[in-house]
C-alpha cells in the first residue's frame, strides 16, 4: 500500500470501524483509538431527519457504523432528539395504474416496492400502511374486507389480517390503522414500529353499523359492537384521524362524523359546522391534541376549524382557527377546489387545485405541487427513517 502523506486522513474498511491514520514525529503512522460507541452515537444524532445523505455516507463508512445506525437503541433516541418525523412521500390509488397504490417520495426515501400491485391504499399511522386488495372479476375472496394487510414501506415487511366473517353483506366500510396503545396514554409514537399495531374496522351491512378491532398481539377480530345510527354511508375517501382517544370517521354528506372510543369501543355521531354550500371535510389533530377540520370554501380559501371545550367537559362547539386566502400562495391558474388528505404529524395539508393537488405547510407556509390528475386517494405517510444499506450490513 503506497505511504500516505503526512496529515492524510484515512477512512478505513472492511469489518471494522472508521479509522484515521496520523503520522507520528518519525513519520511512521499510527492509528488512533477506536471512539467509543457513546461518543459516535451522539455525533450522529445531530444530523437532522431531512439529511438521509449523510445517514446513507455514514452507514457506508463501515459494517460497525451501519449496524450502529440500525439498532434499535440508536432510533429510538434518535426519535427522542428531533421529535418531529417527516413526511417520506405518500401513497396515491392512481388511475392509471387500475386504482393500485403507488408510493410518491417527498424525501430520499424509496421502498423496496413503490407500486403494490392488486392493492389499493386506505389508511397510515405510526410508520404503518392499511392495504385493501381490491376486487377483480373472478376473485375468490368475498369482499375486501377478506383482503386487508398492514404493509411497513420502511422494512417492507407485511402482515395479512384474516377475513372479517359476518352474517351479513357489507354494504359499506372504512378502516384505520394505529400503534396497539394509541389512546391510552403510554407511547410517544416516536418508536412504536414495529411494535404491536390495531386495526379499526367500521362497516354497515342490512342491520346496523358495526366496528371490530383486529390486535396483531392476538392474530384475531374482536367482537362486534353495534348501534343504531340513521345516517348515510361513511366516505371511504376521506382519512379518519386520532384525536385523543378516539378516532373519527366522515360520513359521505359531509354533515356528520362518527365517533370511536378507543377505550369504550362505543359508537356516536358528532355534527360538523353547518354549511350551505357542498363541502369535504377532512378529520384533523390540532396540535394540543384535540380535534379539527380543514376544508377549502367557495372562494378557495383553507378554513380549519377547532373544538373547543367547556371547562366541565360538557359544552362542544365548533370555532374557526385559522383561515388562509389560498389565492395568494397558488399560481393564478391552480383554483383550490377542496381538501383531499391531512399529514398531522408533520402539519401538511394536501388541496386538490384545477392544476393538480398542492400541499401546504401550516408551519412554513410553503406551496409544492405535488401530483397532477390521475388519482382516486391520497394517504400520506409520516415517519422517521435511518437509511442503512443491506450491502453494508453484510461486509
Amino acid at each position: 500500500m503506497e505511504k500516505l502523506p503526512p496529515g492524510f486522513l484515512s477512512l478505513g474498511s472492511g469489518s471494522g470501524s472508521a479509522e484515521f491514520s496520523f503520522p507520528d514525529l518519525l513519520g511512521t503512522q499510527r492509528t488512533p483509538p477506536r471512539l467509543p460507541d457513546e461518543i459516535v452515537e451522539e455525533i450522529l444524532l445531530c444530523i437532522p431527519p431531512d439529511d438521509h445523505e449523510h445517514l446513507l455516507c455514514v452507514a457506508l463508512v463501515c459494517k460497525h457504523w451501519a449496524r450502529l445506525l440500525a439498532s434499535r437503541g440508536f432510533r429510538r433516541r434518535y426519535r427522542q432528539r428531533h421529535r418531529t418525523p417527516l413526511l417520506l412521500g405518500f401513497l396515491g390509488n392512481l388511475i392509471d395504474t387500475g386504482g393500485y397504490a403507488r408510493f410518491i417520495p417527498t424525501h430520499a426515501f424509496r421502498p423496496v416496492r413503490p407500486d403494490r400491485h392488486d392493492y389499493r391504499a386506505h389508511d397510515a399511522r405510526h410508520g404503518r400502511v392499511l392495504l385493501n386488495r381490491i376486487a377483480r372479476c373472478g376473485d375468490v375472496f368475498q369482499g375486501v374486507e377478506a383482503a386487508l394487510i398492514v404493509w411497513d414501506p420502511i422494512t417492507d415487511e407485511q402482515w395479512p389480517l384474516p377475513p372479517l366473517l359476518r352474517d351479513q353483506p357489507v354494504r359499506n366500510w372504512t378502516a384505520a390503522v394505529l400503534c396497539a396503545t394509541a389512546g391510552l396514554g403510554t407511547c410517544d409514537h416516536l418508536g412504536c414500529r414495529p411494535g404491536d399495531f390495531h386495526v379499526v374496522f367500521v362497516g354497515i351491512d342490512d342491520k346496523e353499523m358495526f366496528a371490530s378491532v383486529y390486535s396483531s398481539d392476538s392474530a384475531t377480530w374482536s367482537e362486534a359492537t353495534s348501534a343504531n345510527l340513521p345516517y348515510d354511508y361513511l366516505h371511504e375517501a376521506v382519512l379518519p384521524a386520532l384525536a385523543g382517544n378516539a378516532l373519527y370517521f366522515v360520513f359521505r354528506m359531509g354533515m356528520a362524523m362518527l365517533k370511536y372510543d378507543l377505550d369504550t369501543r362505543v359508537m356516536s355521531v358528532m355534527h360538523v359546522p353547518m354549511s350551505w354550500y357542498p363541502r369535504r371535510v377532512v378529520p384533523m389533530a390540532m396540535d394540543d391534541g384535540g380535534l379539527g377540520l380543514a376544508e377549502v370554501d367557495m372562494e378557495s380559501n383553507l378554513i380549519l376549524w377547532s373544538m373547543e371545550v367547556s371547562a366541565d367537559g360538557n359544552v362542544e362547539q365548533w370555532v374557526v382557527s385559522r383561515h388562509i386566502e389560498l389565492r395568494t400562495l397558488l399560481p393564478a391558474h391552480a383554483l383550490a377546489f377542496c381538501v383531499v388528505a391531512v399529514a398531522d404529524a408533520v402539519g401538511v395539508i394536501f388541496v386538490y387545485t384545477v392544476d393538480g393537488v398542492y400541499t401546504f405547510d401550516l408551519n412554513s407556509g410553503q406551496v409544492t405541487k405535488v401530483l397532477s390528475y390521475g388519482f382516486y386517494d391520497i394517504i400520506p405517510f409520516v415517519s422517521f427513517y435511518t437509511p442503512v444499506l443491506r450491502a453494508a450490513l453484510d461486509r
